[in-house]
């Protein structure tokens, strides 16, 4: 949802400042815009657009069900063990509020869709939902560029100092993260405009006379700190992330390796088309020129990239939380807590010894032997790393 999410993917709705600046005898919106409706030709391509709509209905509706559902019991059961969810769980319970952000607005884009992009809800929710949308974005990618540097900080920097004042400075850091997301939306946000025609249309309404560089300069800026800074960042420090773990000679590298790998790619994968799609849609007769049927591809597939690059919503959860055994076990053990525990009536000698047992041989480690009933209240202590040299690497640094 940018620039051109905003303007809608049909070549009847394109608002492009390039052709405007082309066409002397159009001065405002209006004119142009029933210029493109009525008397703009069209290249003749075969492409359905009710096929599309259905599309883009279950794939919204598919990462709506599956992201909330991850996103709530990541946010669940960091929250629920705040206290002993590893070094970077902070990071981790925040890009989880951030993609559940993200997901929360899905229904709106959703129904705009199905209703071929009439705006239905009114100019106050026409600027905020986008908002609302940005500010999560951003901040899910900021969470994990802070994810990965954090990750190599505390592999290299093991000082006192560092370990008496590393979780205050990542609340300061989160807090900072979340007033930067709210501050760079705005300059996109309040060119937000309802606009009345044929029916209403919640589009990017920049001032006329300088559209182009607005656009151009939300663009650029969308790509740079939401794509390649962010990239940038990730790929280095978790690259030496790996780098360091190798020289600590871990038994489990290849699989930290992997992760690591995945980590990227995925980032790559989801953001890399949205980007690359937004860039030549935005830059298309202002600085260069592009065929006429790749500029219709672009406008109709370009609600379906941006879709698929919501897939992160779905994909952080499984990477970052639940191939992570420290988080299995925490969600485990939280499960097993408001499990309904054996009535009294059954005796309580065969209720103590049964419910105890049962809860212990779900969550214990392999080797420590079940405690008394009421374990499973502390078993997440029992799930941390075992003592380490301080040579050696903490294993909870890769757990999440």
């Amino acid at each position: 949802m940018s620039v051109m999410a905003s303007m809608g993917s049909s070549p009847t709705k394109e608002v492009t400042a390039g052709s405007a600046g082309d066409l002397g005898e159009i001065h405002n919106w209006t004119e142009l815009l029933y210029f493109f409706n009525h008397t703009l030709p069209e290249c003749h391509t075969e492409l359905s657009e009710s096929t599309k709509r259905v599309v883009l209905f279950v794939l919204y509706l598919a990462i709506f069900v599956v992201g909330l559902v991850e996103n709530l019991l990541v946010i669940w059961v960091n929250w629920r063990c705040s206290g002993r969810a590893g070094l970077l769980g902070l990071y981790i319970l925040n890009m989880a509020i951030a993609d559940l952000g993200v997901v929360l607005c899905l229904p709106v884009w959703m129904l705009e869709v199905t209703l071929d992009y009439t705006w239905l809800w009114g100019s106050f929710a026409c600027r905020f939902t986008h908002y609302f949308y940005f500010a999560n974005m951003y901040s899910s990618i900021f969470f994990l560029v802070c994810l990965s540097i954090d990750r190599y900080v505390t592999l290299t920097h093991a000082s006192p100092s560092w370990q008496r004042h590393q979780h205050r400075v990542r609340r300061v850091i989160c807090a900072g993260v979340w007033v930067l997301s709210a501050i760079i939306p705005l300059p996109e946000v309040v060119h937000m405009q309802l606009v009345q025609s044929s029916e209403p249309m919640c589009l990017f309404m920049a001032p006329f006379e300088t559209y182009s560089t607005w656009a151009l300069a939300v663009t650029l800026s969308t790509t740079i700190l939401g794509f390649l800074l962010p990239f940038l960042l990730i790929t280095v420090f978790n690259l030496l992330t790996v780098c360091r773990l190798r020289q600590a000679g871990r038994p489990d590298g290849r699989r930290h390796h992997l992760l690591v790998c995945a980590y990227i790619a995925v980032f790559v994968i989801c953001w890399l088309p949205y980007h690359v799609t937004l860039l030549l849609l935005t830059l298309h007769e202002t600085h260069l020129s592009l065929h006429c049927y790749l500029v219709h591809l672009l406008y109709f597939f370009y609600d379906v990239i941006d879709c698929f690059s919501m897939l992160h919503c779905v994909v952080n959860p499984i990477l970052y939380n639940f191939l992570s055994p420290s988080f299995r076990s925490r969600l485990l053990s939280a499960v097993v807590h408001y499990l309904p525990k054996v009535q009294a009536g059954a005796g309580k000698r065969g209720s103590s010894s049964s419910s105890s047992t049962q809860h212990s041989i779900v969550i214990t480690k392999e080797g420590t032997q079940p405690t008394a009933a009421g374990f499973y209240h502390h078993s997440t202590r029992n799930l941390q790393a075992p003592n380490a040299s301080p040579s050696s690497v903490p294993q909870s640094l890769m757990a999440s």
